[in-house]
């Protein structure tokens, strides 16, 4: 498979997941392309502008990274190879992943190495940009970075370069005197939408050629890469969480099903960093014990943060907070499923989650058994 089409197929897989994850219709057309592929046409370009329309008449302006997987790998015959979930041994096999009723799960989590070559293309107008005296320290590998320059007058949809180290990741305190060049007119189209949509570090890029001794008589080369966004990060697509409420959580818990169809609150913590809270798209189980029995609801997780949360939340007042907490809001995908405390013993060596603090997984032998509770 040549690197278009493995580029290609990915970005099929991109579209068709934001697609599920976001509710968008989405129809992509048969590709009947033979021969070398440059990765994209204007037939990518529509599907991703409607996608893009869709998006903006529902008011989201920024596609969370974590929510948008990059595939492991792609096979020979361009199918794109996902996980599995492995049976357990004895009578429980593996469930599928029918029991999420369409709903997709957690973002799936890859190293920083597992890259993907998405073009290699010139620096348009390095002449224009005072590289005389950087010229000579130039080298191949030199770490680049794209920023979006939605305030170019020239060009709607301009894409600068320049070197990772001169940019902060806030394109709009950036000075443009600082850059190395654009992306050429004829590749930035697609790499600026997708940058609008909030995909800034799905791309990863390196000077790969330099021509000339000076910028009037040379040109420069990069490549663009697409990564995932982790660089060391856990495999957590097939684990669980489990929330266990107390009585009156619980009996919150039931009012918000019936009277608001979701139920939200709000966590967080400091360092943030050091906090591992539900991503938007991620099922949690939430649990309530009485003396005999387990009555559990599977959830999934629609909003994160204040912004996100806003549609959802009807105390406005609770908005914005000024705290190092944010809001998480659920739905309710299956339940209430109730089973003897008995039956899920497995439970009592697991870590489960209380204080409205979702944040440790099950192992996957108790995710397995507990999603096939839910099956039953």
């Amino acid at each position: 498979m040549n690197a278009g089409k493995e580029k290609c197929e990915l970005l099929r897989y991109i579209r068709r997941d934001v697609a599920e994850r976001y509710g968008l219709e989405y129809n992509p057309t048969e590709c009947t392309h033979e021969g070398d592929c440059s990765g994209t046409c204007p037939a990518c370009d529509a599907e991703l502008r409607d996608l893009e329309r869709q998006l903006r008449a529902r008011g989201i302006d920024d596609v969370v990274l974590s929510d948008v997987p990059i595939p492991e790998t792609i096979d020979n015959d361009g199918e794109l190879l996902k996980g599995k979930i492995a049976a357990l041994e004895g009578d429980v096999a593996a469930p599928d992943s029918s029991y999420l009723m369409g709903i997709p799960g957690p973002p799936l989590t890859f190293h920083r190495s597992e890259r993907v070559l998405y073009k290699e293309c010139k620096i348009a107008g390095i002449a224009y940009h005072d590289l005389e005296d950087t010229w000579d320290e130039l080298y191949e590998g030199a770490r680049l970075v794209l920023v979006r320059d939605k305030d170019n007058e020239h060009d709607k949809y301009a894409v600068a370069v320049a070197f990772a180290d001169d940019y902060d990741g806030e394109p709009e305190d950036f000075d443009f005197d600082y850059i190395l060049g654009y992306l050429p007119r004829t590749e930035n189209k697609h790499i600026a939408t997708l940058l609008d949509l909030g995909w800034s570090d799905v791309f990863e890029c390196e000077l790969s050629k330099i021509y000339g001794d000076n910028p009037q008589n040379g040109s420069l080369y990069m490549n663009i890469y697409m990564v995932s966004k982790d660089e060391e990060a856990k495999d957590t697509r097939n684990l669980l969480r489990v929330l266990e409420l107390n009585e009156e959580e619980h009996k919150t818990f039931m009012s918000d099903l019936k009277t608001k169809g979701c139920t939200y609150f709000r966590c967080g913590g400091f360092p943030p960093w050091e906090r591992n809270y539900p991503n938007k798209g991620e099922q949690v189980v939430f649990m309530h014990r009485d003396e005999t029995t387990a009555e559990l609801y599977l959830m999934h997780c629609i909003a994160v943060g204040d912004d996100d949360a806003a549609y959802f939340v009807k105390e406005k007042d609770m908005l914005h907070a000024v705290d190092d907490c944010c809001f998480y809001v659920f739905t309710n995908v299956k339940g209430p499923v109730m089973y003897p405390l008995g039956e899920i013993d497995f439970l009592d060596s697991e870590e489960i989650n209380t204080d409205l603090s979702p944040e440790a997984f099950l192992s996957e032998d108790a995710s397995i058994r507990l999603k096939a509770l839910f099956l039953k």
